[in-house]
């Protein structure tokens, strides 16, 4: 099996088990627009930090920043989406956890609750030990297994948003 797929599983299948996702993802055309431009961003962050830091290798704690940073940003473009708003992001929190969220008082105290990041992270340490030796035996750059679970996790987010949303009251078409 394709790795995009294997992950794509794996993520998924995890969001099922937990509770996060019940049924097929909503996909929203201008979230998927964001989508992109947040990764591209990403993308281009990482590289900056790893080219800063001298080696291809990120540490435990800053994966799992890079999860809730971008559960945290999926958050706040459904918001932004919503309310018609332009959606920005920037660097900060990106890998040391300290991420800023822009939202509504009651979605930010519901993010504080769910650990849906860490569960993300989790499922892709679980599939990045299962498959160890992928990456170095394909010549694939360990960033995109990575970044294929951060989309995944993206997609989850905008999901357990809307959810969550429609059970405070709004519409969404």
């Amino acid at each position: 099996m394709e790795m995009s797929n294997q992950i794509a599983m794996a993520m998924i299948g995890r969001a099922e088990t937990d509770g996060y996702l019940d049924g097929p993802l909503i996909v929203i055309e201008q979230l998927a627009d964001w989508e992109k431009d947040i990764f591209v961003f990403m993308f281009k962050e990482v590289e900056k930090y790893l080219s800063y830091k001298k080696e291809r290798v990120l540490s435990a704690d800053e994966i799992v920043s890079m999860f809730t940073y971008v559960f945290a940003k999926a958050g706040e473009a459904v918001t932004t989406w919503y309310n018609d708003q332009k959606f920005t992001f920037d660097s900060h929190g990106i890998f040391d956890g300290k991420i800023p969220m822009y939202n509504d008082e009651k979605l930010l105290q519901y993010f504080k609750t769910v650990t849906l990041a860490s569960d993300m992270a989790d499922a892709f340490g679980q599939w990045s030990s299962e498959n160890a030796k992928l990456c170095s035996q394909n010549d694939i750059d360990p960033i995109l297994p990575l970044f294929e679970a951060l989309k995944w996790t993206w997609r989850i987010s905008i999901n357990l948003t809307i959810d969550y949303l429609e059970e405070l009251g709004f519409k969404f078409d």
